[in-house]
């Protein structure tokens, strides 16, 4: 029999935590059947906290258990195109977390906020703890939101904020300052016509440079999501990923000295290989509003160390999510989760207010 001890990581209460005391060496089909019956209490604990961590179920030891114990807590796993950063599919709709290398950290933030359908909740599983460092960051976002100043919400909030996306080509990504993800890999195909109707479905618009990079732009987004279930509305964007001045910031913080350079000359000589934020009105997001919201989120970070085995599971409006720089192996799976009432449709999307 299945016994737990219900504790937090944090004061802060995120995530709550579920360790087992008795029955850690249940098979998977016991521990399917144990979380089958206590999904209801697990939404209550995320609308609640924002996070859930199942530690000590070791038989969820590998990439197909993993996906067995979502098949009863996530009614359905999203894919991934359209995202930034790049990762891999493991089996199914399951990914690895990032593909980033061990010397970039992660910014707090809810995954693919910048799209007008992101996941509901996100997964983590821990297969391959981290040798040194590589804590997974978690933040509470409505805490987060009381820590932006005011006047910074006011204007998101009446302003919205939109991002436009320079995607390179496979043979220069590694050119490309910021995340190196080329449009190939984002979209998932070679053909540039499957690109543009895929954009075309989603509400996107696309432009080609010279060199056959991809320029994105992708829709207009009020700055903050209401939680369909608290009511609760919290920061929802990644204005602090592709805002210039924050790539730069983010360089500066893993101390990837080359990359510092080569964003410097981009903003001087090269802006449209830079992403770029913008308002409802056509304007830059100022630099000012971007650099004030990284300060806040390197400052909320609450870090995680994994543990072989961990589940984690997170509300993508209630919890933000990120990661330290690690050296060694280190291998977390994810699953985007979409719960079937929570998808947005185009025509909701047109009559969005931002």
């Amino acid at each position: 029999m299945i016994q737990v001890e219900q504790t937090f990581l944090d004061p802060n209460e995120i995530p709550i935590v579920w360790r087992v005391t008795q029955g850690n060496d249940a098979d998977i089909d016991v521990v399917v059947d144990w979380l089958s019956e206590r999904k209801q209490a697990v939404s209550e604990l995320l609308d609640r906290h924002g996070g859930v961590l199942l530690r000590g179920f070791t038989a969820i030891n590998s990439a197909e258990r993993f996906e067995k114990a979502l098949d009863v807590l996530a009614p359905e796993l999203m894919d991934y195109i359209g995202g930034t950063a790049p990762r891999h599919t493991v089996r199914g709709r399951i990914l690895t977390s990032t593909d980033l290398p061990q010397n970039y950290t992660l910014a707090l933030h809810q995954e693919m906020a910048y799209t007008a359908n992101p996941p509901d909740n996100i997964a983590f599983f821990c297969e391959v703890p981290p040798a040194e460092g590589g804590e997974t960051t978690v933040a509470d976002a409505r805490i987060v939101t009381r820590q932006i100043d005011p006047e910074v919400r006011a204007r998101f909030e009446r302003r919205g904020v939109g991002v436009r996306r320079t995607l390179p080509t496979e043979a220069s990504v590694n050119k490309k300052p910021g995340i190196p993800k080329a449009w190939t890999d984002v979209f998932e195909t070679k053909d540039p016509k499957v690109v543009e109707r895929i954009a075309l479905e989603k509400g996107w618009k696309v432009g080609w440079l010279p060199d056959s990079s991809l320029q994105l732009w992708q829709e207009l987004l009020p700055g903050f999501k209401t939680h369909p279930r608290t009511g609760v509305r919290v920061w929802f964007n990644q204005v602090h990923y592709h805002a210039p001045e924050c790539t730069l910031l983010w360089a500066q913080r893993d101390g990837r000295l080359d990359q510092i350079a080569e964003i410097k000359r981009a903003m001087l000589d090269h802006p449209e290989m830079l992403d770029y934020v913008f308002h409802r009105d056509g304007s830059r997001v100022a630099p000012e509003d971007a650099e004030h919201i990284w300060d806040v989120l390197v400052q909320s970070e609450i870090p995680m160390r994994w543990q072989a085995c961990d589940l984690l599971l997170l509300d993508n409006v209630l919890a933000m999510h990120g990661r330290r720089a690690f050296r060694g192996n280190r291998r977390i799976l994810a699953a985007l989760i979409r719960n079937r009432a929570g998808a947005r449709t185009s025509t909701e999307l047109a009559h969005a207010t931002v």
